[in-house]
């Protein structure tokens, strides 16, 4: 038995003559081509590869229940002086695409709504009173260091996902170890989402730096709103007033300040160290916190710029445990349950995860 995918005609449809290509060309090319455009026809995953070649698009586009205009993608990538670079790299366009196509596949799954917040949190509240938000929302304690300090991107992507949100990590396109992703393009990004709200993280970033954009991305949510993490977001809170608030948020999540007024110390690397997060971070929340003046942070903030960069954390290590990492594990039961009920094909399901064979059966080990 063939394994058919189903998919949106009209999608296909667009994206053809989107492509400029001549239909007669692609008749010569594609058997049922025609039936395919009028819907009545489905196209094999190998079929749909090959039309996506010749009129040279990312395949995941022609399997989206809608199209999306790759020249103007929804998440606008802001810089430190505000501009909006349309030039996004083939790796960040993909990457979105990809996550946009596991939203579709999970709204179409999922029957309730994600409440994330009450009403009377918005974008004009004050970083306390959203960072109390999404404490109450997540049962987090203030002083969560406790209960987070051995593996704090794991316990906090724990706490965001049994909150409805999906939660992904990667540094690579899908499987490609060829095609990396450059963190000092972008951190992580999230896409909002009634049903499937979705965060992605940059896995080649440092554990704090992943820390860090996991929560922004979140409180970017709460404020129903969404984009993309840059590098400089996480180094000063002045440039957009959108992330600046969300810098503070999570600033305020991570180092709370009824804690942090405590301390005694003013070693920026010790405190780095005890609550997971940046030195840039900590030198800007002891400044807003009065503890250092604005020369002591200029001073401070001009040597962290002088001598680091963005630390990047491999892909190495076991492929099994990295994978079961990467996958969010309430996404892959849905994937999961839509082959066991022959709504999806295997075929399908492995592009969907991002994984081949092996890869989806040790997922699947891990179902109980």
């Amino acid at each position: 038995m063939v394994n058919r995918l189903q998919i949106n005609s009209d999608v296909l449809l667009s994206y053809i003559e989107k492509s400029g290509v001549e239909f007669d060309k692609l008749k010569d090319k594609i058997n049922d081509i025609d039936l395919f455009v009028s819907g009545e026809k489905m196209p094999t995953y190998n079929q749909l590869e090959k039309i996506a070649n010749i009129i040279k698009i990312p395949t995941g586009l022609l399997a989206l229940a809608g199209p999306v205009d790759v020249s103007t993608q929804r998440l606008s990538f802001r810089t430190y002086n505000s501009d909006v670079i349309h030039d996004m790299s083939a790796e960040l366009r993909d990457t979105i695409i990809e996550m946009e196509e596991k939203q579709s596949f999970l709204q179409d799954q999922i029957d309730d709504a994600v409440y994330l917040k009450n009403d009377s949190v918005t974008a004009t509240s004050g970083h306390m009173a959203i960072a109390e938000a999404i404490r109450g929302k997540l049962q987090l304690p203030v002083d969560h260091l406790s209960v987070s300090r051995t593996n704090p991107v794991r316990y906090f992507r724990t706490m965001v996902s049994n909150i409805g949100i999906f939660v992904f990590f990667n540094g690579k396109i899908r499987d490609n170890t060829h095609r990396p992703l450059d963190p000092k393009e972008f951190r992580g990004f999230s896409l909002k989402s009634s049903k499937a709200p979705i965060i992605f993280i940059n896995q080649k970033d440092s554990p704090n730096a992943q820390l860090f954009t996991l929560i922004h991305e979140l409180a970017h949510l709460f404020i129903d709103d969404e984009g993309i993490s840059h590098e400089s977001e996480q180094r000063d809170y002045s440039h957009v007033q959108t992330e600046a608030l969300m810098n503070r948020v999570t600033a305020e999540i991570l180092v709370p300040k009824v804690l942090f007024e405590r301390e005694t110390s003013l070693d920026v690397e010790v405190l780095a160290n005890k609550y997971k997060v940046s030195r840039h971070v900590i030198a800007r929340r002891l400044l807003d916190l009065g503890k250092i003046n604005d020369e002591m942070y200029r001073q401070i903030a001009r040597s962290l710029t002088s001598s680091n960069s963005v630390q990047k954390k491999s892909d190495g290590g076991n492929y099994n445990t990295n994978l079961r990492f990467r996958v969010d594990d309430t996404f892959f039961r849905f994937v999961h349950n839509a082959v066991m009920q022959d709504r999806v094909s295997y075929t399908e399901a492995f592009r969907l995860v991002g994984a081949g064979y092996k890869g989806f059966k040790t997922l699947e080990s891990e179902l109980v």
